[in-house]
């Protein structure tokens, strides 16, 4: 019995002394840091670049920082998320950061000093989608047609509200997620949809089996629409984009931004940049989605809006200048 005692003595002196060698002497695995990335859904522009995104940053970054993508409706969901601190960083539009900032639109008496600027990605169009074979030539053609706007939470969705308020023109109105709008289109369920970005895979999948027609906007109507809010601008997206779109579209463009949280520290928010704006990043984002190729700082955008600079970004901007 005696020897039994001893022992079990022994066996528990050695695991203590043995736990604490193992806790003196192993390295220690470094904490994760995990920053939610509010994206899109199938179908859309962003599904497509924050996906891109998303894993360069994974690829690229300490392994102690990762970034997970959660799937969103569009602009409108990301700036809330993000406004709301339900976000680390997003794709959001000039006109949602504004309107987070000043409580107005989409955060109505709800303003938010969350959201920092990273940079500029690009500057998107938007656009309505039918099927040639509907006989819709002129955005005055949709009256009382029933169109999808963009899907639920979306930037899209806001554009085409405000645009169709703008002309006054009245739609039968849906949402759905961009894959499904381009396949109830398809289908004949509905008569057009609105897009914000362009190339859109949903779009360029219905183009490959259907004779799309992307819908001009008129000089009247453009004038119309960029007084709606001092972030439009009148554009034109070029030939070619879809198969069967053979000319320029005139349409309007806004500004994409990426942004983060200002509770991201700082040496994450610069190491993004450096690792977005390097030759291979600069690159290897090209691939993934061509609008990738309009990254930039637009110092003078970013004044318009009067949403601050992440600290970590005015450091890696400030870099540049020297």
């Amino acid at each position: 019995m005696k020897k039994y005692i001893v022992c079990l003595l022994l066996i528990s002196l050695a695991a203590v002394l043995f736990a604490g060698g193992q806790k003196e002497g192993a390295p220690q695995a470094p904490k994760v840091q995990r920053f939610s990335f509010s994206a899109s859904n199938p179908g859309g522009t962003w599904y497509t670049m924050a996906g891109g995104l998303v894993q360069l940053l994974n690829d690229k970054m300490p392994p102690e920082i990762r970034f997970d993508i959660v799937a969103s409706g569009g602009s409108v969901e990301n700036t809330r998320r993000l406004a709301l601190g339900e976000a680390d960083i997003t794709l959001t539009y000039s006109s949602h950061l504004w309107e987070a900032k000043n409580g107005k639109g989409i955060l109505e008496g709800r303003p938010s000093d969350n959201p920092r600027i990273l940079c500029e990605l690009y500057r998107s169009s938007h656009y309505f989608v039918t099927l040639k074979d509907k006989n819709i030539r002129t955005m005055k053609d949709l009256e009382g047609k029933r169109v999808v706007i963009g899907s639920p939470g979306s930037g899209s969705s806001d554009n085409s509200r405000r645009s169709l308020a703008a002309l006054g023109i009245k739609v039968v109105e849906s949402e759905l997620a961009f894959a499904d709008a381009a396949r109830a289109l398809q289908d004949g369920k509905v008569d057009a949809l609105g897009m914000s970005g362009h190339p859109a895979s949903g779009i360029v999948e219905l183009a490959a089996s259907k004779d799309i027609y992307v819908i001009p906007f008129s000089e009247e109507d453009l004038n119309k629409i960029v007084q709606v809010t001092p972030f439009f601008e009148k554009g034109v997206m070029p030939a070619n984009v879809y198969k069967g779109q053979d000319k320029p579209v005139p349409c309007f463009y806004f500004s994409v931004y990426l942004a983060a949280s200002k509770t991201m520290p700082d040496g994450v928010a610069e190491k993004i940049l450096q690792i977005m704006f390097s030759p291979e990043g600069k690159e290897y984002l090209a691939k993934v989605h061509p609008q990738f190729k309009g990254i930039r700082d637009n110092p003078e955008g970013v004044k318009q809006i009067g949403v601050s600079y992440h600290p970590g970004a005015e450091k890696y901007w400030k870099s540049k200048t020297k």
